[in-house]
Order: structure tokens, then sequence, then C-alpha cells
């Protein structure tokens, strides 16, 4: 018994369904191809797999079909819309509900509806019947035979065809032929000075062919005049036909979910993985995994069809209308190739007008195809979160190069300078710092000096004594009687590196940084996390015009951290937890979250610390504070309380930007009930930021972009689906609205498409005349060693679980095998 069947997953505006139990009504997309037949399946060898004449009890009768209309929309089991015209009037009786319900059925038939029961009716079909086929159109030709194809097992292509000669220049008649049609020429097989193996043969002279001719003149009306259905070879069988050539085909939908998804970092195979089970299946994808990539590069190569660089400058140049500070500037080399490039939004330059005393940068690898060193410029917010103050790609790594860059930057935050700088400690770096930032204090990274020092000394125990020397807060005589100590207990007087790291102890020493704001940076390790972070974003593959894409991606999401961090802080209140309620209560109304937990615990110090004397000066108090039970620990606070103003002997203040525990001691000892405004550094305030200086959030429409409008509309309908498919009914309704919708939405998309190519291509035109800049060369520096890299940092070969030597495995040690052959001797 059959039932009805929707067959529109395989043949686009093709819709089927089947009366009483053997009479298949067939409508093609327009009434010229309407066809109601008897429903035949092909007798098919049930080893070989070859079609072969039915038996005679297989035959049935032919009957005439109604007057039907054809459904003017369908769409295929991926969401892909087709759009037919269709004039024709519905048969009497018959409704538009009618035919979806014939077309969808009921509830009661296992399977209906899915991909077996399309490939089914389509099987039913013998040879008579195709032959007096109708189409509207070529293509409406070619997809069904290709549907056909598919639930038979085997793939097709296009072969001769003739146009018709006048202005119209519509095919006058196509050939479909199978995939396996033809023979290889032999002078391919014979040649000597091949490179590459042969491909596998496919073409083994297979005569199976589909052929329409247009019977008009004036409207195209094509029927099918020869049609071959004996194939010389084996059909595939259903789970092979996915990797037939024919069915593989990564739709407008496709792509457009694809670059989506890619667009947010996640992998091909894994959006492979997504599609397939969305699909229900690899059968229904309808391409494979190397189509998907293969189309991800044509997509990325359409991108930048106009050249890389001119497509990053595009991009940074388009950010300029929606954000008016924006700020990028480049340079080229003597062939016009792009050199060097320097970008920062206007939030970046806002947080550097407020946050901008201490600049920290560094300099990572390989997040480029070009691999160009990628420079970030970074500082710490009130949040005491990193925040991103302008990057930098360079070409090279010289004294020139950083010149320009941090002259490039100054330009872009109107001159401000720094007040600190941290760096690696880079000669070049440290010489553009000297000629650019003259009266900053410069301080080395005291990781990287770490890691020298177990570089340069081989000496454990000489590192971890250096790494307390180089953190400890003392005096500066103290310093150098403990360096002077370390060196000769070491032997250490004629190393080259120790000699040149003491002349140049005055950017790392503590003892000598002490009371130079620093804000709580000693290390570039913010940089080395953002690089980090940012490694999420940026593959060593990434062409320039991704790379400033993503970067801003992880930008992006970066901020949303800060600014969740600051919707705590406004937005919630701390609990009190010492006895100084009124100070710390002050505090939680100053400082932000992260900045008021430090103070706090500065609060909760004070219980060990104590008030020993007191003299009282002209215009100063001197407070001596020592620690309960340690009387060698003592600092010396200076109490200006006309001006307000405190100074305290352990230098935190002026360091770090916070009171320091002594100065509360004397806050508690005077009954101050608020923290004193010469105490309150503005930039771990609330109110860091100036008001004029607020991040002003572009206002930035947010169907701006074709990848925003996919993912809002993906949003919305994904809500759809899941109440749709909760009923047959809800899904019954829902998929005909669906129809009805992609149908009209795929008219408007055919009619704009040329013009919008046209405007595209216009745009790019003149991105590539205004720029002129050509994309840039692969660079080699410190941090791209080239090849050489794979031959110095080879992997030590793994060791033998049994002996423990190096060279072979436990399967192949020879003590084992030499113990196996005494066991096998005679006793």
């Amino acid at each position: 018994m059959f039932t009805s069947r929707s067959i529109d997953s395989f043949i686009p505006g093709v819709e089927a369904f089947i009366e009483g139990s053997n009479h298949l009504h067939l409508h093609l997309p327009s009434p010229s191809c309407r066809l109601s037949v008897v429903a035949v399946a092909p007798y098919v060898h049930p080893v070989q797999g070859i079609p072969m004449t039915p038996p005679a009890s297989a035959m049935p009768s032919i009957r005439s079909p109604g007057v039907m209309e054809t459904p003017n929309r369908s769409t295929n089991s991926k969401g892909v819309s087709y759009d037919w015209e269709s004039t024709s009037e519905f048969e009497s009786g018959s409704s538009r509900e009618d035919l979806h319900s014939n077309t969808f059925g009921g509830n009661d038939v296992e399977g209906e509806g899915s991909v077996s029961s399309v490939d089914d009716s389509l099987r039913l079909l013998n040879d008579t019947e195709i032959v007096q086929m109708k189409f509207v159109s070529e293509e409406e030709a070619g997809l069904f035979y290709n549907a056909y194809a598919k639930a038979m097992g085997f793939s097709v292509r296009k072969h001769k065809s003739k146009r018709h000669r006048g202005n119209e220049g519509y095919v006058k008649w196509r050939d479909w032929v199978c995939s396996r049609e033809g023979k290889r020429n032999k002078k391919h097989l014979e040649r000597t000075d091949r490179k590459r193996c042969h491909r596998d043969e496919t073409r083994i002279g297979c005569g199976a062919k589909f052929r329409v001719c247009c019977m008009s003149n004036t409207i195209e009306n094509y029927v099918v005049t020869e049609f071959v259905s004996t194939h010389n070879h084996p059909l595939a069988a259903q789970q092979c036909v996915p990797f037939l050539r024919s069915h593989r085909h990564v739709g407008d939908a496709d792509v457009a979910q694809l670059m989506t998804m890619r667009n947010v970092g996640i992998k091909t195979s894994q959006i492979m993985d997504y599609m397939t089970c969305q699909s229900g299946g690899f059968q229904n994808v309808g391409f494979t995994l190397s189509d998907l990539r293969n189309k991800l590069h044509r997509e990325r190569t359409q991108e930048i069809r106009n050249g890389d660089a001119k497509g990053a400058l595009g991009y940074l140049s388009a950010q300029v209308s929606n954000d008016p500070l924006f700020f990028f500037k480049y340079n080229v080399d003597e062939e016009d190739r792009l050199e060097t490039l320097f970008w920062a939004d206007g939030r970046s330059q806002m947080d550097y007008a407020a946050f901008g005393d201490v600049l920290v940068f560094d300099t990572t690898y390989w997040t480029n195809a070009y691999k160009k060193p990628f420079v970030i410029l970074a500082g710490v917010s009130n949040n005491f979160m990193t925040t991103i103050f302008g990057c930098a790609l360079l070409s090279k790594e010289t004294e020139e190069t950083y010149n320009w860059v941090l002259a490039t930057f100054l330009e872009a935050m109107d001159g401000k300078r720094p007040i600190s700088v941290v760096t690696d400690g880079d000669l070049a770096m440290r010489n553009a710092i000297r000629n650019i930032f003259p009266h900053a204090r410069h301080r080395l990274c005291s990781w990287h000096l770490e890691q020298n020092a177990a570089k340069n000394v081989h000496r454990p125990e000489f590192v971890s004594d250096f790494t307390k020397l180089m953190q400890m807060e003392c005096e500066v005589e103290e310093f150098e009687s403990l360096w002077a100590d370390m060196v000769s207990h070491y032997g250490l007087q004629t190393n080259a590196w120790v000699v040149e790291i003491y002349k140049d102890r005055e950017r790392w020493a503590e003892a000598y940084l002490l009371g130079h704001f620093f804000a709580g940076m000693r290390t570039t390790q913010r940089c080395e996390g953002m690089n980090s972070y940012m490694n999420q974003f940026l593959k060593v593959r990434l062409r320039l015009f991704e790379f400033v894409q993503q970067y801003h991606r992880g930008l992006d999401r970066m901020r949303i951290a800060d600014a969740e961090a600051e919707t705590v802080t406004e937005h919630s209140t701390p609990v009190l937890m010492t006895e100084l309620k009124t100070l710390e209560k002050n505090g939680t109304e100053v400082y932000t979250r992260y900045i008021f937990k430090l103070f706090q615990d500065e609060i909760q110090r004070t219980s060990a610390l104590m008030v020993t004397r007191r003299v009282d000066e002209l215009e100063r108090r001197l407070y001596f504070i020592e620690m309960y039970a340690q009387a060698d620990s003592n600092w010396t606070v200076e109490h200006y309380a006309i001006k307000s103003r405190m100074n305290c002997s352990c230098l935190m203040f002026e360091s770090f930007g916070l009171p320091c525990s002594h100065m509360i001691v004397v806050m508690k000892y005077d009954h101050l009930l608020t923290i004193p405004p010469s105490l309150v550094m503005r930039r771990w305030t609330r109110c860091a930021r100036p008001l004029d200086q607020q991040p002003n959030h572009v206002q930035m429409s947010r169907t701006a972009s074709q990848t925003a409008r996919y993912g809002i509309l993906s949003s919305g309908y994904n809500l759809m689906s899941f109440y749709a498919s909760q009923g047959q009914d809800s899904f019954e309704d829902a998929r005909e609205v669906e129809y009805e919708m992609t149908s009209w939405m795929r008219k408007r998309w055919e009619r704009k498409k040329n013009k919008e190519w046209d405007t595209e291509i216009g745009e790019a035109s003149n991105g590539q005349f205004i720029f002129g800049v050509g994309d840039p060369l692969v660079v080699k520096t410190k941090g791209n060693l080239g090849k050489k890299l794979s031959t110095q940092h080879y992997q030590n070969p793994r060791k033998c679980s049994n002996c423990k030597c190096r060279g072979h495995d436990k399967r192949t040690c020879p003590k084992l095998s030499s113990k196996h052959q005494m066991d096998d001797l005679p006793m």
C-alpha cells in the first residue's frame, strides 16, 4: 500500500503523492511537465545491482492524470529554497491545503517523508514514463535526472549541448550522461614525464544517457527525446551515494552557516560534524568534509581577490565610518609592499587617556601567514584588567622600526607620554624607548631576567638567590652589599652575563625602582597572557584581512570581561569585614571592586601594627610604627594635616597608588572617617575616566553585515523550530509558511544578486586604486627561525619502558628478545 510522499528533497520544485496501491502522481514545476504514471520500480539484480527487465507480474496499467496545479514553492531537506512560476488552476475539489496535506502525509506510516521513501518514489519510474516527461527549463531537467541518479546509485555530468543562434541564446538540446561515460585518452597514460602518479580511472564507457530538446522557438518547453537507463557497471550502494560527485554541493545557505561558524573559531571538521547532526545523518548533508574545506578556501580567496593588504587596509578604513576616533597608519617598502602597520580604535585611545601612565609591550610571532612580528601595547585598567592601547605588525625588529611604532603611537594618543614602561629587554626596543620616551622610567621584565639567568648561569641555586635579590625591597646600600656577597659566593666575578646585567641594575632591581609607579607590574606577563589569549583567534595561516578581523573579535571579547567587572562594581556592594566600618565603607564608594579588595587587605593588616611614638613638628607629624612582636620591623609615616597628605617610608603609595597599612594605622589613630583625597589615585577609582572621555559605544546597527543578519534570523527561527517540532500540526503549518517565505526571499535575492555583485566589484576596484599597496613578503626575524627551527628543536626519542634506554621501545628491546631466546632453549 503506497502512501503520500514528498520528493522535493531530491527534485526541487517537484512534488509527488501516491493514490491507491500503485498510482504515482508526479507533479513537476509547471503544467507542461505534469505527469501521472503508474509506479513501476525497475528490477535490480539482487547481487550485481544492475537494472534488468522486470517480471511481467510487476507491470501495472497506465492511468490518465487529473488536472492539478503545480506548486510554485518548495524547499529541499537542507532548507535551500527553489521557486517555480505557475499559472495553472487547482483541480476541481482540491485546495492548497489538501495538496500540502497529501505531500506530507499522516502519522500512521513509518518512514513517511524520509529519504528512503523519496528514493522508492523515483525508483518506481520506468523508461517509458521518463521519456514522456516535459520540463519548463533545462535546469529542471538536470535537477530531475540528478535526483533520479541519486536514487538509483550513480553520478551524472553534463555532456553535449547546442544553443540557439538568435538573441535569446537558450539551449536547444542538452545531454547528460553517467559520470563513467567515455574513456581516458591514451596519451595521458603513455606520458613519461609525469611528476605525479596517475589518478584512478573512473570512465569505462558507460552508455547511460538523458537528453532533452526544446520544442518551441518562442518559449522554453523541453521534452525527453532520448533516455538510456542501462549501465555497464554495478550501481553504488546507498551508503556510497553521498560520495558521488554530482550529489555533492555546498549551497548558499550552507556557505552562510559555514562562514558564521568559521568566523568565531570553530574548526571545519567540527562544523561538518554539526551539519551532519543537523541534517539527520551524513547521507542527508549533500557534501563531504573535503567539499566544505574547498568551499572555505574559495570564499577566503574571494575575500582578498584584489589583494590581501588592500583588503586589510580597506577593512580598517571602513572602521572609520563607525568609529570616528579610529586611527591607523602604515608604510610601504621600495616595491610598494606593506611593511609596517599600526592601528588603535577610539576605545583604546580613551583607555590610554585614563590609564596610560604605565605602558607594557612585547612582541609575539607566528600569528599570521607572513610571519610578521605582532606588537601589542597594553596597560592595566581601574578594574586591574589588561586593556589594549594599540597594536602593530612589523616587517623587522630594528631600532628604526620601533622608533616608527612608538612615534606613531604618540601621534594616535595626542602626544601623551607614559610615566613608566615595561619591556622584555630587547636592545632595539630599549633604544627606541630612550629616543621617544626619554623621561619614562624603563623596567625590564623580571620573568625574562629569570629565564636569562638560568640560560647563562647553569646553577639553580644562583637563579633562586638572584630572583630574591631582584625583588627585595631594601636600601640601595644593602642591595649592593648582598649582590657582592652573592657573586663572590658563586664565583661569578668574570661571568659576562652577570657583569652586563649588573650594569643595568637600575632597570630591574626593586631597590632602585622602589617609589616609581608601575601599577603593580613587574613583568610583561600581561602582554604574554594577552598573546596567549589572542592566539585563540590568531593562527599562523591567517591572511592580513582575516588577521585584523580576528584581532578585533578577540579584543571585543576581552572588553566584555572588563564590562562585566564594571557591572559587578556598580551593581553590588561588598561585605564589610573589619572593625573600621566607616573607613572601609568609604573604600567601597571610591574604588572599583578589585582595588577595594586590596584596600580591605591593607585594613586587615593593621591589626598587627601599632604606633609606638608620635613627634609633632611645625607642619607635620611623624608616626613611628612597629609590627607586633617584631621590633625590627618599623616604618615612619609623615602626616601633613593641613594639606591632608601622607608619606610612608615603605613607598607603597608611590609604587602602586594605594594607601598602605601603615597609613591606615595613622588614619585610625587620628580618627579619620574617610580616605584623604591626596591618597586616592584617580586611575583606581570608579570614575577613572573623565566624563567627556567615557567609552561611547558605537551605535552600529546590528543588521549592518550579512553575517549579523544571518545570525539574528537563525536565532529567531531556531526558537520557532523548537515550538513547531513539538507536534505534527505545528510542523506542517511551519513548513507551509517556510515554503512561502523561502520562495519569496529567493526571488528577491536573485533579482539583487547581479546588482550587488557589480557594486561590490566597483568598491573593491576603488579600494585598489586608493591604497595601491602590495601584499607583504614573508619576513624572517629572531622569533621566526624558518626551517632551522625543526632541526634545532627536535624532540628527544622515547625511552624503552623495560631497559630505560633510548632508540627502541619495549617491543624491540634487545634485553627482552635475548631473554625470550633463553626461555626457548630446551632444558
